[in-house]
């Protein structure tokens, strides 16, 4: 695989306005980077220690194959609306595992 290889997510926001991003594997740290550098509203603030859960999202199509560490299935406890599909972004890396999947940002207040 060439290492410059473009990878893309759609991403819905709290608006649902839909933002198609683009990226190369390890391009930013996480999900939650590439968002928090796209999206124009405040996201992940413990800034991806996958400690506080503002930076929740749900897989809304597409599978994605990385086991939940348990620090990060602790963390989704905490917080509301979530369901099988829920992944903290700065727990998920970018890669081609995450090519072509849609996420929804979801704000838990």
């Amino acid at each position: 695989m060439k290492e410059n290889q473009v990878f893309r997510v759609t991403v819905t926001d709290t608006y649902n306005d839909i933002f198609h991003l683009a990226f190369t594997k390890h391009q930013y740290p996480s999900l939650m980077a590439l968002i928090a550098n796209t999206y124009p509203e405040e996201f992940g603030e413990c800034k991806g220690r996958g400690l506080c859960g503002t930076c929740h999202v749900k897989i809304t199509q597409g599978i994605l194959q990385e086991p939940i560490e348990p620090n990060e299935i602790k963390t989704l406890n905490s917080v509301y609306n979530t369901d099988n599909n829920s992944r903290l972004a700065c727990q998920i890396m970018l890669n081609k595992k995450i090519n072509n999947i849609t996420f929804k940002i979801i704000n838990d207040n």
